[in-house]
């Protein structure tokens, strides 16, 4: 008997296309963005609203802080020059003076890094953030800095 073998033909397999499963993917992500866009939403805002804050923090900080930096600027070389004055009120208008531009030098820090920030935040533009993402975490060092030990 010679009989004749048949070619035994594959199966048709069934198989998940990379196109079905990408999109079920970001169809998941899309949901998950959707059920928390009002948390995203108010982070946004918030963060907008905090760094609105800041600036104007930092520009009424500035105000004063330029009067009472020319004051010191005056005063503290004529307190050094009298020996009447203690020692410690020498001491308070030195350390004052140094806070004085601690707080001036962070100031400025701010009105170079915040207009950046605000802007990254209102259009979400997040290249613009990201670009400041340093010199934010410099600034917090700056302000963190200048707070009493006790305080922290």
């Amino acid at each position: 008997m010679n009989r004749k073998l048949k070619p035994n033909p594959m199966p048709a397999r069934q198989y998940v296309h990379f196109s079905d499963k990408m999109t079920e993917s970001l169809m998941n992500i899309n949901k998950v963005i959707n059920d928390n866009r009002s948390t995203l939403d108010s982070i946004q805002d918030m963060a907008v609203e905090l760094t609105r804050a800041i600036r104007s923090l930092q520009a009424v900080v500035m105000k004063y802080i330029s009067m009472a930096d020319h004051i010191l600027d005056t005063i503290v070389p004529i307190m050094e020059g009298l020996p009447l004055i203690p020692e410690k009120i020498k001491e308070f208008a030195k350390d004052a003076q140094a806070l004085s531009q601690k707080i001036t030098t962070a100031s400025e820090l701010a009105a170079r890094v915040l207009p950046g920030v605000e802007a990254g935040l209102t259009t979400a533009d997040m290249s613009k953030l990201q670009a400041s993402t340093g010199q934010v975490a410099s600034l917090t060092k700056a302000l963190q800095a200048m707070v009493p030990a006790g305080a922290k």
